[in-house]
C-alpha cells in the first residue's frame, strides 16, 4: 500500500480514494459543526443548565439533519431486472466468448455491448472470460 505523508502533520494517510474522501468529509463536517456551535452560542445566552441543554439539543438536531441530508445525497435507486427473464443454458465450447453469445441474440443494427452487459449480469460475472465446459445463461430472444 502506498503511504503519503502530509507536510504539516506527523501522521501519514493512505492514498486509496475512500480514505481521502472520508478525510475530506470529516474536515468539512467538523468545520460546519464549529460554525453551527458558534451560531448557537451567539443566539442562546448562557442560562446555566437549561442553556446547556437547549444548546446540545440544537446541535444534536442540526447534526441529525446534516446526517440525513448526507444519506439522501448518497442514496440511489436500485437497478435490477423488471421481472423474470427467460434464459437458455449453453455449455461453453472452444472459441466461444461472451461477445459471440451477445452478437447471436442482438438484432441487426443494435448495440451488442448492451447484451454483453446483460449476459455478464445474469451470470454474476466480473470479467467476460469463459472456460471451456462452463455453463452460461443466455437471455432468450424476446
Amino acid at each position: 500500500m502506498v503511504v503519503r505523508t502530509c507536510a504539516g502533520s506527523r501522521m501519514s494517510a493512505p492514498t486509496n480514494p475512500f480514505s481521502v474522501c472520508l478525510a475530506y468529509v470529516r474536515s468539512v463536517f467538523s468545520s460546519v459543526l464549529a460554525r453551527l456551535r458558534r451560531a448557537v452560542n451567539a443566539c442562546l445566552p448562557d442560562q446555566g443548565f437549561a442553556g446547556v441543554v437547549v444548546r446540545r439539543i440544537a446541535v444534536f438536531l442540526a447534526v441529525g439533519a446534516l446526517t440525513l441530508a448526507g444519506f439522501g445525497w448518497m442514496a440511489r435507486p436500485a437497478s435490477s431486472a423488471p421481472g423474470p427473464q427467460e434464459v437458455v443454458t449453453r455449455t461453453v465450447r472452444p472459441g466461444d466468448n461472451v461477445w459471440s453469445y451477445a452478437a447471436a441474440i442482438t438484432p441487426q443494427g443494435e448495440d451488442v455491448t448492451k447484451n454483453v452487459d446483460r449476459i455478464m449480469q445474469i451470470n454474476n460475472m466480473s470479467s467476460p472470460n469463459l472456460r471451456v465446459g462452463d455453463r452460461i445463461l443466455i437471455p432468450s430472444d424476446e
